[in-house]
């Protein structure tokens, strides 16, 4: 039954997005009767875009918040803690409205985009058996820039998380994630942004400020500050090469089949045994290291990341204890894993043709926009591969391959 609904959902994906991509570049040419065939403009500024995440980290001992090794009936049950996990995201674009000054040229435009996830979670614990805690997602975002110095960003992503083991009785549960924003930027080297967001990143129920800074050009070096999304140094060599220095945390909340008894009714007051056959499991840390990009072209490029995973934290929640918590919440077991080191690979491909914005320093940070803020609240991004990276000198002569990325024919 599990396998035919993951079955179900990913043909839906398939389907949308195939539909989506037929639907958006066909495009009715008025002058279809002249003689001339005029070439067609790309519609939209992104690129139907797919990428997929892989995660490792190794076992390690659960702890007590104070250090010291937990000992206790629980801690003793679940035994060590690793983590894999992969997931698959795409963002489509749907809608693009451009406004246009006198001279042709693009002012303002707004931009509606479809996103999902599929996330998989394998938190293993070795003294019981092994789950795999799905995350299904679909939301849809909109962006809206002004042209000027001002970028309005929002995106609702609902979710749903359900324990797909084989002979798992869950039957999922719904959550909501959502991040809205307002960028400025009075120059291309500062940008600022202020907003909210829901979020479950850090294996809780959050409501919070989201506040940012960047300092720098998006298309060379810059540092960033996005709380609660992350921390990055980043330095771009060439475009075939891009590093970066970050921390960031990665987390979620995830139902969890009770099936090997983590919550034992015997020990708790006031609980419905039925109720509590799944429970649900939080989990967060902080995430410090380095990730490579490598573009090779326009439309695929993949990154390798690795570094050390630390502030650790694993809770798990009762349906009993939360049923009418309207806030964070409530946990009967907490635990904090040993730090240890990570791995993390992904891959991304772009389909399409997309508008040019070469040197277009607002469209940069709207595309550095969509993509910090990932399908799923996952905070995995695919990069910022699309935005070229300028060359310091010219060489004397140049062949047409080295600046097709820098010349769109529908520019003239």
């Amino acid at each position: 039954m599990n396998n035919r609904r993951q079955l179900i959902f990913c043909l839906v994906v398939l389907g949308l997005y195939l539909g989506l991509s037929s639907s958006f570049y066909a495009q009715s040419d008025s002058t279809a009767a002249k003689k001339v065939k005029k070439v067609k403009e790309p519609k939209h500024f992104f690129n139907h875009t797919i990428f997929l995440d892989s995660y490792y980290k190794p076992p390690a001992d659960l702890m007590k918040p104070n250090g010291k090794l937990d000992t206790g009936r629980i801690a003793k049950q679940l035994g060590q803690y690793s983590i894999q996990q992969s997931c698959i995201s795409f963002y489509s674009p749907l809608v693009t409205i451009n406004n246009y000054n006198r001279d042709s040229s693009v002012n303002s435009n707004f931009h509606l985009l479809l996103a999902g996830t599929a996330y998989y979670l394998q938190p293993r614990f070795s003294g019981i058996s092994e789950h795999t805690l799905a995350k299904y997602g679909m939301g849809i975002r909109a962006i809206y820039n002004t042209g000027k110095r001002s970028i309005f960003f929002i995106e609702s992503t609902p979710f749903l998380t359900q324990d797909i083991t084989p002979g798992s009785s869950d039957k999922g549960s719904w959550r909501m994630s959502g991040t809205l924003l307002w960028s400025y930027s009075p120059g291309p080297r500062f940008n600022f942004r202020l907003g909210a967001t829901k979020s479950f990143l850090w294996g809780n129920r959050w409501y919070l400020p989201f506040i940012g800074v960047r300092f720098g050009r998006l298309d060379r070096l810059n540092f960033s500050v996005q709380f609660p999304r992350n921390i990055s140094l980043n330095l771009p060599l060439g475009n075939v090469f891009r590093l970066s220095l970050y921390s960031k945390p990665q987390g979620g909340v995830f139902s969890f089949s009770n099936r090997d008894t983590v919550y034992d009714n015997r020990y708790y007051k006031n609980t419905n045994i039925s109720n509590d056959q799944v429970i649900h499991f939080g989990r967060y840390e902080l995430l410090t290291g380095f990730r490579m990009d490598v573009v090779p072209c326009r439309w695929f490029n993949f990154y390798l990341s690795t570094g050390f995973s630390t502030k650790n934290g694993i809770t798990f929640y009762s349906n009993s204890f939360n049923k009418n918590n309207k806030g964070r919440y409530g946990d009967f077991y907490a635990a904090a894993p040993k730090n240890s080191v990570f791995v993390n690979f992904g891959l991304v491909f772009r389909i399409g043709r997309s508008k040019s914005y070469y040197n277009n320093t607002n469209m940069y940070d709207v595309v550095d926009l969509n993509n910090s803020v990932d399908p799923g609240d996952n905070n995995i991004n695919p990069g910022n591969g699309t935005i070229t990276i300028p060359k310091k000198k010219l060489p004397k002569s140049l062949k047409p391959s080295e600046i097709q990325d820098l010349i769109d024919a529908n520019d003239f």
